[in-house]
């Protein structure tokens, strides 16, 4: 389902409301200001999937049961206590830690660019315009599938898209030619949309959808 949202002075926000992690809440608080141009739009601002906290954290949640286990060998019976609160902790900082990535991070599909926004400590803005987009790419792992979410790859025309840290402001540079959409809801349906308005660009110029 897509909502349009309003506010006075500002232009709407289609935000997309897919029960998997996607936002819904005015512009400014969606998408940050400084980062639109003035008559730019925005489709849809969506985050991954809250399946992102649990996969991302993968290797680690199985360190820490492999150290869980650990703690029921006899020859380590002695330490099992500190194992398993090594094992406890492990998990809980990693989970902590990939719950701040994904409320760090924002994908978002405008009339004119493809951003996406990340980091905990030093916020990356990756941007591209719609037209220099050369191909996406939609890839779906076991876990992926399991869980019905996807990753969305994006390829660049060389030197057409910026990436950059900032903190309150974007340092612009050149980007390594890629970029991923990781761990997305309903990955099918947003892929096609995603072609559509990139396909519509390309026909049109920049005036995107």
């Amino acid at each position: 389902m897509t909502e349009t949202l309003t506010r006075p002075g500002r232009p709407p926000v289609a935000a997309q409301s897919d029960g998997g992690g996607a936002v819904l809440a005015p512009m400014e608080e969606v998408v940050p200001a400084h980062l639109l141009d003035g008559d730019e739009v925005v489709h849809f601002a969506i985050k991954p999937s809250l399946w992102f906290i649990p996969i991302d954290s993968t290797r680690w949640l199985a360190a820490g049961l492999l150290l869980a286990l650990a703690g029921n060998l006899s020859w380590l019976a002695d330490q099992a206590w500190y194992l398993y609160q090594a094992a406890l902790w492990m998990s809980l900082i990693r989970l902590g830690w990939a719950t701040l990535q994904w409320v760090s991070r924002l994908y978002v599909l405008t009339n004119r660019r493809v951003l996406r926004l990340r980091g905990v400590l030093n916020v990356e803005l990756f941007e591209c315009p719609l037209h220099k987009i050369q191909n996406t790419r939609l890839s779906l792992s076991l876990a992926e599938r399991l869980t019905r979410v996807g990753t969305i790859t994006l390829q660049t025309a060389g030197g057409s898209a910026t990436s950059g840290g900032t903190s309150g402001g974007t340092a612009g540079g050149t980007a390594r030619g890629t970029a991923s959409w990781r761990l997305i809801s309903r990955p099918l349906e947003v892929h096609e949309k995603l072609r559509s308005a990139i396909n519509r660009a390309q026909n049109r110029g920049n005036d995107g959808l």
